[in-house]
């Protein structure tokens, strides 16, 4: 706001008014704002503060209490202080930090939490009496918050359930895992890893899986640690191990102290028909009277099927060639 014609017509008077703010939206929206102006005479005292804008930075994990620092006025002024909080949180609204009337310290009174708000910026006045008049200065004050790695990475779901089928090749995606941290920078990037193989229970009657050295997770799968992709390091098969159940690890990046947080992923191997039944026996022989009625039981043959369902292990008998001979 600024004069737009002489005022000393209107010394020692208040100037009491609103400001309108309008939008230009299609339904203009707007607010208002008291404003009062005091016109004082041209020999009056006005206090003013020692620099033109003050600015303070302090972490997010700074103890309720703490004192940022101090506004000054110049030198043999004498006044109280005020801070004027405006109307959104960052603004002070809710009296985050308190400026001492007397001394124009500028105390925290409540938490902070960087993910809320980064930094504050409100006013602060200073009020003079003299000669019965009361004058006042305002000046802007900022305070920047600076991260701290206070939050580990927190994933979609606590646990995650998949199916591959048998016999895919190595490096078939799986699933993908996500997991979000709001915090900034290198506090908040997240990377992923395999942990431990919680469930494997393999048929040990089989040789598929019958890998060098102890069985583990990254023997099986593997993660991209930027995207979070599982994939498959060798060709899967259902009768050897049906189902596997492991952690994986989302980790910060934080340069000191950094967090993580863990799932369990489900993977089931789903059974494909790729075992034939076959015969116990190489050959079967049987006898029969001539006498004997129709349907007499000549033979028993039995198969086996390694397939892991019931529909694959459904075996239909049927009999080609000629064998008389």
């Amino acid at each position: 706001m600024m004069t737009k014609s002489a005022v000393d017509h209107l010394q020692g008077t208040v100037l009491s008014f609103f400001v309108k703010a309008t939008d230009c939206g299609s339904a203009p929206k707007h607010s208002l704002v008291s404003a009062f102006i005091q016109v004082v005479p041209p020999d009056s005292f006005i206090p003013s503060f020692s620099q033109p804008q003050y600015s303070f930075t302090i972490p997010e994990n700074t103890a309720v209490g703490t004192v940022l620092g101090s506004v000054y006025i110049g030198p043999g002024q004498t006044g109280f202080f005020t801070a004027v909080p405006g109307e959104t949180t960052d603004s002070n609204q809710g009296a985050t930090f308190q400026v001492e009337k007397e001394t124009g310290l500028i105390r925290l009174l409540k938490p902070l939490d960087y993910e809320e708000v980064s930094s504050f910026r409100f006013k602060v006045a200073t009020t003079a009496r003299k000669d019965l008049i009361e004058t006042v200065s305002t000046v802007d004050l900022e305070v920047k918050i600076l991260d701290v790695n206070d939050n580990k990475p927190v994933f979609e779901t606590n646990t995650y359930v998949a199916t591959v089928m048998e016999g895919m090749p190595s490096g078939t995606r799986v699933i993908q895992v996500r997991a979000l941290d709001p915090d900034w920078g290198s506090n908040g990037q997240v990377t992923y890893s395999l942990g431990l193989l919680l469930t494997y229970n393999p048929d040990l009657t089989k040789d598929t899986l019958s890998l060098a050295g102890p069985v583990t997770t990254s023997s099986i799968f593997a993660i991209d640690s930027k995207t979070g992709w599982i994939t498959t390091v060798a060709q899967m098969d259902h009768e050897a191990c049906s189902s596997y159940s492991f952690e994986v690890v989302a980790s910060d990046l934080a340069e000191s102290q950094p967090l993580s947080s863990t799932t369990v992923v489900t993977i089931t191997v789903l059974d494909v028909n790729d075992n034939p039944p076959r015969f116990e026996r190489e050959f079967y022989r049987g006898a029969v009277k001539e006498s004997d009625p129709l349907g007499e039981v000549v033979a028993v043959l039995r198969t086996k099927d390694l397939d892991g369902t019931d529909q694959n292990r459904l075996v239909s008998f049927y009999i080609t060639g000629d064998h008389n001979k």
